[in-house]
């Protein structure tokens, strides 16, 4: 039998191949999905999504970018004073909600297939091992 986190290793590979297809499948990146996800929750402006991704201004300015040339969002500029900094505000296209929605669907079939033969009992078993994991990675971080 291997080893605890080499199965989960290859099943984070797994999943991130399986993410990236259905991704592709909507002319979307798993972190445009994320992304798009996050301004429909009402993270709208770019503070608030950086403060939500952690991710790096630029990287995030440059998703977001790559969203409005698909036409999945829309970008408003607020506040016209000239010695503040530019804010914008995203929001989701019809485009991009379809896009979302399709990927949404998909992701919650992937989920089904992945656990139509397990048990509602190991399912909740996996969920507590996996926080569990999950706090103890933390406590080695810290």
């Amino acid at each position: 039998m291997k080893a605890s986190l080499t199965v989960l290793l290859e099943v984070q590979k797994d999943y991130t191949q399986l993410l990236k297809k259905l991704t592709r499948q909507h002319t979307l990146t798993v972190a445009e999905w994320q992304l798009l996800q996050n301004v429909v929750d009402g993270q709208d402006t770019q503070a608030e999504l950086v403060a939500t991704t952690q991710l790096d201004v630029s990287t995030l300015s440059r998703q977001l970018s790559r969203l409005v040339e698909k036409k999945m969002l829309t970008i408003k500029k607020l506040g016209e004073k000239p010695t503040t900094r530019k804010k914008y505000l995203y929001q989701i296209t019809s485009q991009g909600q379809a896009a979302l929605d399709g990927m949404n669907t998909d992701f919650q079939t992937m989920n089904t297939e992945l656990f139509s033969q397990w048990t509602e009992e190991e399912q909740n078993l996996l969920k507590i091992l996996l926080n569990r994991l999950k706090t103890s990675f933390d406590r080695i971080e810290n």
